[in-house]
């Protein structure tokens, strides 16, 4: 060690010249350390890019500038056609009844339920004048608010589910004869059994799509009419300024068996037509059987409404 301590005492010239050797040799060797890298890192990227412009050459057709904009204007087509869609079922809009959204938030619950007393009173009153027959117990599905008030949060939805309500008892009880069994707003299975939010105890769970429409309530009916009074409120639940769903529907005639082939041979022996006995009136010989059939209905009709959400294509930067 002494030796070598003498040798650079002897020798400075050599010395520095060594020492600045080996320290520009350490720069230069970490300089092409790290221009390797870059090197390695750049031929990756060269070959990613080559191996999908290749991919992008076998193409039918070609991603070339006309097919791109023939692209960019069927998308803008589409876009366009589903804003016209939405905005059509958007015209679908459910108005709370009595125009409860003009009132103030702590007199909407009053209002409504002062509201839905006075409608199941006259609902009650027409369904008398037309012979129509309403279930024991009918406040138009929202019998829980007969003897309370709701919350005042919940006072527009419930006011919009009055307006359906309404206009569904009102063409049901348009058509005479008709015996409602069950007019009854469905309650949902997450509703009556509450689950805890657990959401925060796995952030990662990826967040549900959103839904393009709001289910406002759900109805279940059940009834006794004819054939022909069967098709009118079908089709007028078609036709309503409401978008209803049918989501079940189940038909039992009251009639369980047809009637026998040999019926009019088993029928008691009656004069020709047109020469009536004396002291009788002229009788049909063979009853009209088929069509005076009454028909037991159950279906259940969900109510949807669609709000605004219209969206526009980003344009693509140039």
């Amino acid at each position: 060690m002494n030796k070598i301590k003498t040798w650079f005492a002897e020798n400075k010239g050599p010395s520095v010249f060594v020492a600045v050797f080996v320290i520009l040799a350490g720069v230069g060797g970490w300089f092409a350390y790290g221009s390797w890298d870059d090197y390695s890192a750049a031929t990756q990227t060269y070959s990613d890019a080559a191996a999908k412009l290749a991919g992008l050459a076998k193409k039918s057709p070609p991603p070339n500038e006309a097919n791109l904009s023939k692209l960019g204007k069927t998308i803008d087509d589409e876009q366009s056609a589903l804003n016209q869609l939405i905005g059509t079922l958007h015209q679908y809009v459910i108005s709370p009844f009595a125009s409860l959204e003009k009132a103030k938030s702590q007199d909407a619950p009053q209002l409504l339920q002062d509201a839905l007393r006075a409608q199941v009173t006259k609902i009650k009153g027409m369904a008398t004048e037309k012979g129509a027959t309403l279930p024991s117990g009918f406040y138009l599905a929202l019998d829980e608010y007969e003897n309370r008030l709701p919350a005042p949060d919940d006072a527009i939805s419930l006011a919009k589910q009055l307006s359906v309500f309404n206009w569904i008892s009102e063409h049901l009880i348009s058509h005479p004869g008709l015996i409602i069994a069950e007019f009854s707003k469905v309650v949902s299975a997450a509703a009556q059994n509450p689950k805890p939010d657990r959401k925060a105890l796995s952030p990662t769970t990826p967040p549900k799509s959103e839904l393009p429409y709001e289910n406002p309530a759900t109805l279940k009916l059940s009834f006794r009419c004819d054939q022909g009074s069967l098709r009118e409120i079908l089709n007028s639940f078609s036709q309503s300024p409401y978008f209803l769903v049918i989501d079940s529907l189940q038909l039992q005639n009251t009639v369980t068996e047809p009637p026998r082939r040999d019926s009019a041979a088993q029928q008691p022996s009656q004069p020709a037509a047109g020469v009536p006995q004396e002291g009788q009136a002229s009788v049909q010989r063979i009853p009209i059987v088929v069509g005076r059939e009454q028909i037991n209905t159950s279906l259940r009709i969900r109510i949807l409404e669609f709000p605004d959400r219209r969206q526009d294509r980003p344009k693509a930067a140039k």
